[in-house]
Order: C-alpha cells, then sequence, then structure tokens
C-alpha cells in the first residue's frame, strides 16, 4: 500500500510566472514537492499532459531527478475525458492507501476533496505543500 501524488505540471510546476518554461526552470517549485515526499513517502504519478509523448516525459524525468525524486507511472489517456476520469482509473487497478492531486484544474469529479488546487499564476506554495501532506496523512 502506498501514498500517491497524481503531479500536473504546468501551474504546479511551472507557472505563469516562470512563462510556463519547457525546461521547468524554476526550483523551488521541485523543493517543495520533494518536501511532500519526503514527509510522507509518497510515490509521484504523471497525470499532465507532459505525460503524452518521451519529450515531455524526459524533461520532468530528468528535473525530477536532479532533486532526487522520479515518477513511478503515468496515468491513462482517454480522448476528450477530464483528468478526473483518467485518474479514477489509474486508482481502480492500484492499491492506494491515500492520495493527493496536484493540479491548477479542478476537474476531478468525485475526487475534488483530493485536490490541491495550485494558483497558475505561482505554481506550487508552501500552504499547497501543507495541505497536501494532510491529505496524505489522512
Amino acid at each position: 500500500m502506498m501514498g500517491v501524488i497524481f503531479l500536473d505540471i504546468d501551474g504546479v510546476l511551472n507557472s505563469k510566472q516562470d512563462r510556463f518554461s519547457w525546461d521547468i526552470e524554476t526550483d523551488i517549485h521541485f523543493i517543495r514537492l520533494k518536501r511532500i515526499v519526503e514527509k510522507t513517502g509518497a510515490q509521484i504519478v504523471l497525470s499532465s499532459s507532459w505525460r503524452i509523448g518521451n519529450s515531455g516525459r524526459d524533461i520532468v524525468h530528468k528535473r525530477l531527478q536532479q532533486f532526487g525524486m522520479d515518477f513511478i507511472d503515468v496515468t491513462p489517456i482517454f480522448s476528450g475525458q477530464h483528468r478526473g476520469r483518467e485518474i479514477t482509473d489509474w486508482l481502480s487497478r492500484h492499491e492506494v492507501e491515500s492520495f493527493v492531486i496536484l493540479d491548477d484544474e479542478g476537474d476531478m469529479d468525485e475526487l475534488v476533496d483530493h485536490l490541491v488546487k495550485t494558483d497558475m499564476n505561482v505554481g506550487l506554495q508552501d500552504s499547497d505543500v501543507d495541505k497536501a501532506i494532510s491529505l496524505l496523512r489522512q
């Protein structure tokens, strides 16, 4: 049994103030994400559109590894479906003790209680980290 962080990139690790850099260049967001991982032992599952195609995945993989992290899987891609459905499908096939969704979008249906909705203008903040840790420890 494990804790899982469903990770979006744009609006979480990459924000408007970073000009949504293709290199995901702002370190503070990774430092904050690492704090969640260290405090909870949760594993990262990539739910971002960055999971589509190898170049985006490779960039995320490289940046996460620079901070001693990586993702263990990606959610399925359902054309025309929103992210909440993709996460629900992933959860139905894995044993998960607790989970949190880090995303700047709110399309999570029945999973909304697990959502830490970030501000796309500034990305992952300390208050988001605290909320995510709390949700993963429930």
